[in-house]
């Protein structure tokens, strides 16, 4: 009797543990999808703008308007990466997931478009210069100056960096007057010839907004390094149909 009774008292304390490990906690996320521009096109598919439970699926595709003129171009994450181009998209909802969806749509008029990427960078040095490696960033005007955001890093080949295009800034709402002014900053280290190593920062001194581009789809800055003695061409353009095909 006794032995039976240790054993129902062991039993009861375990069952809490089991049940709760059992049926877990339940986690729900967030997930928003929306066009870029109404008027060019729409999103479908189900469980948008709905939190849920993790795991749950979400499929969307993208029903294109003007499909000649107006193409889809890609989906973007949190107005700052580039997760797929092509029109279906699949989600799982998890922390990794969970965010703002945004289906862009290439605009006819160019100063009506919300997004540009860093296309290229031009590191003008001296021969001695073996290479340079480096993370670009940004900051809202209205921010600070200490507030700075990593739109992109990596290593110049031969003086040369071409954009991975992933990583996008948001210029503001579609046809819109928009206040989304950047300034750019480059951290920089540079390797001469010899092995020897330079680390330091340089900010540009033009401002990046929608109406850099004037009415263009790209525009490049230069920033003169008096350090290394030379110049850096920064090329950004905005997103579209073509610039993301560019091999």
């Amino acid at each position: 009797m006794k032995r039976f009774f240790k054993v129902f008292l062991i039993v009861l304390l375990l069952c809490p543990v089991l049940l709760l490990t059992a049926c877990g906690t339940s986690v729900y996320y967030s997930i928003s999808v929306s066009p870029s521009d109404f008027t060019l096109g729409s999103v479908v598919g189900t469980l948008n703008n709905e939190s849920q439970l993790e795991g749950t699926t979400m499929a969307l595709s993208v029903k294109e308007n003007k499909p000649t003129t107006n193409p889809f171009i890609c989906w973007i994450k949190d107005n700052s990466k580039i997760v797929s181009t092509t029109n279906n998209l699949n989600l799982t909802y998890n922390s990794q997931s969970q965010g703002r969806y945004t289906a862009l749509f290439d605009e006819t008029a160019p100063n009506k478009m919300m997004y540009a990427s860093l296309n290229n960078i031009d590191f003008q040095y001296p021969e001695n210069v073996a290479n340079v490696n480096f993370s670009l960033n940004y900051a809202r005007t209205i921010s600070g100056s200490g507030n700075f955001i990593l739109l992109e890093s990596g290593t110049a080949t031969n003086n040369k960096y071409n954009s991975t295009k992933t990583s996008v800034i948001y210029l503001g709402s579609a046809g819109t007057v928009n206040n989304y002014r950047y300034r750019i900053r480059l951290n920089m280290t540079i390797v001469d010839v010899s092995g020897q190593e330079s680390t330091y920062t340089i900010d540009c001194t033009d401002i990046l907004n929608n109406s850099s581009f004037n009415n263009n789809a790209d525009v490049s800055f230069t920033i003169s390094d008096n350090i290394a003695e030379g110049n850096i061409v920064l090329t950004f353009s905005k997103l579209s149909k073509s610039f993301l095909s560019e091999e």
